[in-house]
């Protein structure tokens, strides 16, 4: 008798074989389908965030910060992904890497990309290869140099106003803040004499603007036709020629006139002086660098004064006090010594405070892999930052930090009892700090900024003395944000009516 099959029994076994078998592959290739969207949906939203960032990048700083609670976060951008971090260890971890490690000259010739932008000068991504005579130059011989100044800025001052605000009161206030910085910056830098050429410090003037507008065309361009964009914009600026020949000129008559030239007192001088002489820069070289410092001096300067400008509009309470204390003694120590006046100086840090110009700082690029002390890592070619925008307006390092406070750096006693004291106490705006970043940390940090400080003091002092400024119109919008940056709206005027 032949064995009957079972074939409900075979049918459930083989259905089950098959469940067996089939399920753990189809559960498989499920989660690859799964994983590949997850990618292809990051991927494609990491695309939008480089293209947007232009226009976003300022708010999405902001909210990675407020959703990091001080640990370290990562945004791409279209130059690179940024790490940025906010806490003391980390900023000291930035602070006392090498140069072999991060550099800030790499992060800045992916920016300007000078080799087109700044009439050829492509510098070295690591510090120090070339020397760094420019920060004796800034930090101790231009700031010894500025009470000696003072007659010359001041007369600078009213000859600019005189001539740009005149008898008609209104003026734009980035385009008056960027022509009296330009004539003072060229006074400090040129000296007297090449100041009076007019070709020249017009091409001095708008050197800058061609630099950032040029840098940000090539920054839109995709990367293999910057090389031919470049190269075609190199050849239309010609006022960065003049501006270039220019300085060479001055530099090879005060080489050949070297007895005469030791009389100058100006940053064109102390670079021939502090130049490396083992390397034997070529007048052209000095010219270069002479350049590199005259864009990090006037720009930054010219858009922070104008931002001083228009919190003195909007805050007129401040107006008093601030017009006591220079016709106070510490007015006149000021004129003397060319520093002090405690509170326009808390006013000033606290108006940089209360509108940065940049979102971040302390950026830098990494040539190797580097690791935070944390353990957080970056990529070779990645860059490191920190946060100053959102930190500036962080409760926790700054009470009330979402109300103007213009006399919250100054001493108690000296402010009166309306100000919000800081945790650690008086403090001047060219001070550096683990929160007060604005003028980078580490090893390098602006040498310039007393020179900064002197101009924005003496610009606010003239203003104070001789008019009651207000904002032409007080309800518009004063500030735009590109990038990182927050900048002057175009055609915003300040009413300079003559104190009576």
């Amino acid at each position: 008798m032949k064995p009957q099959l079972n074939l409900p029994a075979l049918t459930w076994l083989s259905g089950a074989w098959v469940l067996c078998t089939v399920t753990p592959w189809l559960a498989a290739f499920a989660a690859n389908v799964k994983a590949l969207v997850q990618y292809t949906v990051a991927k494609f939203k990491e695309k939008i965030d480089i293209v947007t960032f232009p226009i976003t990048g300022k708010k999405k700083i902001h909210e990675a910060y407020l959703r990091s609670s001080g640990a370290a976060f990562q945004i791409n951008s279209p130059e690179s992904r940024m790490t940025l971090v906010s806490s003391p260890d980390l900023i000291r971890d930035i602070a006392v890497a090498t140069n072999e490690q991060l550099s800030l000259h790499a992060a800045a010739k992916d920016i300007l990309k000078p080799e087109y932008t700044m009439a050829g000068f492509n510098w070295h991504s690591q510090r120090g290869i070339e020397g760094i005579g420019f920060v004796r130059t800034l930090r101790t011989l231009l700031t010894n140099h500025l009470p000696k100044m003072t007659p010359g800025v001041r007369g600078i001052i009213e000859r600019t106003f005189a001539a740009e605000v005149g008898e008609q009161g209104s003026v734009n206030a980035l385009a008056l803040s960027k022509k009296v910085v330009t004539e003072i910056s060229g006074y400090a830098f040129f000296g007297g004499d090449q100041v009076k050429n007019q070709e020249f410090m017009e091409a001095a003037y708008c050197y800058n603007e061609d630099v950032l507008y040029g840098a940000e065309i090539l920054r839109l361009t995709p990367s293999f036709l910057v090389p031919a964009v470049g190269a075609l914009m190199s050849y239309c600026l010609t006022r960065q020629r003049i501006f270039f020949y220019g300085l060479v000129d001055l530099i090879e008559g005060r080489l050949e006139s070297r007895q005469e030239s030791d009389n100058n007192n100006d940053v064109v001088q102390w670079i021939i002086d502090t130049a490396p002489k083992d390397q034997k820069w070529s007048p052209s070289r000095m010219a270069f660098e002479v350049m590199a410092i005259w864009f990090g001096s006037v720009q930054g300067l010219a858009t922070t004064l104008t931002f001083a400008l228009y919190n003195l509009c909007a805050y007129l309470e401040y107006i008093e006090p601030l017009r006591n204390e220079i016709q106070g003694p510490n007015g006149s120590k000021f004129l003397i010594e060319g520093e002090g006046l405690p509170l326009m100086d808390s006013f000033l840090k606290e108006s940089s405070r209360w509108t940065p110009v940049e979102t971040v700082t302390a950026r830098r690029c990494a040539l190797k892999d580097f690791t935070f002390s944390d353990g957080t890592f970056v990529r070779k070619g990645e860059w490191v930052c920190v946060p100053l925008g959102p930190m500036l307006k962080d409760d926790a390092l700054y009470p009330y930090a979402d109300q103007f406070d213009g006399f919250r750096f100054a001493a108690h006693r000296t402010a009166g009892d309306d100000t919000h004291k800081q945790p650690e106490g008086p403090s001047k705006f060219t001070d550096i700090s683990e929160n007060w970043q604005v003028w980078g940390t580490g090893k390098i940090t602006c040498p310039g900024r007393f020179f900064v400080s002197y101009v924005m003091k003496h610009v606010m002092f003239f203003v104070l003395e001789n008019y009651e400024p207000s904002m032409e119109n007080k309800a518009g919008n004063n500030t735009l944000s590109w990038r990182t940056l927050t900048l002057p709206s175009p055609g915003v005027n300040i009413d300079f009516q003559s104190k009576g």
